[in-house]
């Protein structure tokens, strides 16, 4: 794994795993998927938007990281039930709405600023 991916999948999982630390504050749940009202949803898409524009290279180590990110803060910090492989599957489906948000933050911020121009495209 590059540096890039790397910091990339590090951005998701601290993004990730801060939407199920939050949840019982933000939402009132120990689960965020179990709040009424759109805050899993929501949070999902502000924390792949962030991501996407602080790390915006490597986009599969943002999906990657978002599963990782959510599953181990479940397993970590939540009781397991016998319902945590459902939950898993659940998971890489939920992860989606961080990646393509957080490809759209990518893609937006590299047209937006591009960085560095390389030397081939100057001429």
């Amino acid at each position: 794994m590059n540096r890039h991916a790397a910091f990339s999948f590090l951005v998701a999982v601290v993004a990730s795993a801060l939407i199920w630390a939050l949840s019982p504050l933000l939402a009132g749940h120990a689960e965020p998927w179990d709040a009424d009202g759109p805050y899993y949803i929501g949070a999902l898409l502000v924390a792949g938007l962030i991501a996407g524009v602080v790390a915006p290279k490597s986009p599969w180590a943002h999906y990657l990281g978002s599963v990782v990110g959510q599953l181990g803060y479940e397993l970590l910090f939540l009781d397991i039930g016998p319902l945590i492989l459902l939950g898993g599957v659940f998971l890489l489906g939920f992860s989606l709405i961080f990646f393509v948000a957080a490809v759209a933050a990518a893609y937006t911020r590299n047209k937006v600023w591009p960085g560095k121009t390389k030397p081939e495209a100057r001429r």
